[in-house]
């Protein structure tokens, strides 16, 4: 990882700090066991103190000299000459490795930075715990840009290693989120265990993008409101939903399993999706009974979200409207279909 600025935030690079502590670590100990051999030569060869023998070996190595020290026999020349042609090149390729590892590290960052900096209509992963790993998981399955903020160097390392952009860092922030390009980004997950810590964020975000769309988790049940008060615009419970979905696998297993695969398999080629309605599109101002959808794309029309009401299982005579929502099911190859009827992308 590497800091560009003593008061920013870090973004990871793809080399993990403990893999670049790690070799650092290994070039540092060669270094110091090629001199402290050196060292022990120039003892055996000129049974000169331990301190004289060091200060040799190490002046040697960087080819400085040797007036101010002792003169060399016979036998400390040879000694000299032999640790010459083999230790110098030996500390210059150490050390070039140790240049080319922070070289690497500094233009992996960079490439980091500036992909963060490229991103448009993205996703804000607040927190990279169990939550935002299943988060981060289903962006990656549905191929959903987006860039995580972590407070933990641990997890920060980890999440680079597996090639995500990630930046170390308090979400609450307003530097953080700015670097997180939260102006130009679509939605903000608040993935935090603590209510306050999400609600901090929320408000923090609200204040920076009014249009960006939040959704929260909340550990306590008093917390929903204070949440949406926030901004958020979907606050959801771990425990609420668990409940649920336990409720639901006993009495009514089929329609679980049916969900689970919809939305959560990713060997199965079935998806849900919701698309917005784009003005001059073909589905505007046409009637659902004849816009021929199934038809055309092959897609189903699961349910339309029309002046702010979501109406489930609509009517045949529903007229569409621009910017109406549609929740459909369908293939990949179907929703790209109903998308390009819709005038705009799946997500």
């Amino acid at each position: 990882m590497i800091l560009f600025d003593m008061k920013a935030p870090l973004i990871s690079s793809s080399i993990s700090g403990s893999a670049f502590a790690e070799r650092f670590l290994i070039n540092v100990l060669r270094l110091w066991t090629l001199i402290l051999v050196g060292a022990v030569g120039y003892g055996i060869v000129e049974h000169w103190r331990f301190l004289d023998c060091l200060y040799f070996a190490v002046i040697t190595l960087t080819t400085v000299g040797y007036d101010e020290v002792h003169a060399l026999d016979d036998a400390g020349k040879i000694y000299t000459i032999v640790f010459i042609l083999i230790g110098t090149g030996t500390a210059l390729y150490i050390l070039s490795d140790m240049v080319k590892l922070f070289l690497e590290l500094n233009i992996k960052s960079r490439q980091m930075q500036h992909r963060i900096v490229k991103l448009n209509d993205h996703q804000i992963v607040c927190g990279w715990g169990r939550t935002g790993q299943e988060v981060t998981e289903h962006f990656r399955r549905t191929k959903v840009p987006f860039v995580i903020v972590e407070m933990d160097p641990e997890r920060v390392e980890r999440a680079a290693s597996e090639g995500l952009l990630v930046i170390q860092g308090d979400a609450s922030s307003d530097d953080v989120l700015r670097q997180a390009q939260i102006g130009r980004a679509q939605g903000i997950i608040c993935a935090l265990p603590e209510d306050t810590a999400n609600t901090f964020i929320a408000l923090s975000a609200k204040g920076l993008n009014e249009n960006i769309t939040i959704v929260s988790r909340a550990a306590n049940p008093g917390s929903e409101q204070k949440l949406q008060r926030a901004g958020a615009k979907m606050v959801i419970s771990p425990y609420v939903i668990c409940g649920r979905r336990m409720a639901a696998a006993v009495t009514h297993p089929l329609v679980t399993e049916f969900l689970d695969v919809v939305m959560h398999s990713p060997g199965q080629d079935l998806r849900m999706q919701q698309m917005k309605l784009l003005p001059g599109c073909e589905l505007v101002s046409a009637a659902l009974k004849d816009a021929n959808i199934k038809a055309t794309s092959g897609a189903m029309i699961l349910a339309v979200q029309q002046n702010g009401k979501l109406l489930t299982n609509p009517s045949p005579d529903l007229i569409f409207l621009e910017g109406d929502e549609l929740v459909a099911l369908g293939t990949e190859l179907q929703l790209q279909m109903l998308a390009a009827m819709a005038g705009t992308r799946n997500s």
